[in-house]
């Protein structure tokens, strides 16, 4: 069995409020096996860095398929400090480099992510006021940062 990320009890928050809204993600995963993309100098390709996918394809209920025809994909990154989105092509590559969202700080609330999320499907900008964060973000960076100091 693997263990737990640090971010998996944020990212089970975030998931769990986008099924209460019934926007859930077509599919999504979590990882700490990623090549940090942030990191420059000697180290750089050398460290990793946590992350999760969150996928709505062309099939997903409530898509705007003239604005998104083949989905698009929510990703959180750390050390990023926003949450990013790009829409998806036919065969799920993204369409460009994912856009930062002003209005999902790394920690925001789930619920803001739901909003943010039915902006998109729907085909509309995402919100560019941030929301509020995520009520244990304290807990959950500091999970971050000692897996980030590898300990």
């Amino acid at each position: 069995m693997n263990e737990p990320l640090p971010h998996d009890t944020y990212i089970t928050a975030v998931l769990d409020a986008l099924d209460d809204a019934r926007l859930a993600p077509t599919d999504w995963h979590t990882s700490g096996a990623e090549t940090n993309r942030y990191e420059t100098g000697p180290d750089a390709g050398l460290t990793t860095q946590l992350d999760a996918l969150l996928t709505w394809d062309g099939d997903a209920e409530g898509l705007n398929t003239d604005a998104l025809e083949d989905g698009f994909v929510l990703l959180w990154e750390h050390p990023a400090e926003q949450w990013q989105w790009a829409p998806r092509k036919q065969h799920g590559e993204l369409v460009r480099t994912p856009d930062f969202l002003v209005s999902l700080p790394r920690w925001a609330d789930p619920r803001t992510v739901v909003i943010v999320v039915r902006e998109l499907l729907a085909g509309r900008p995402a919100p560019t006021y941030p929301g509020p964060r995520f009520r244990h973000h304290e807990q959950a960076q500091a999970a971050v940062d000692a897996w980030a100091a590898g300990g």
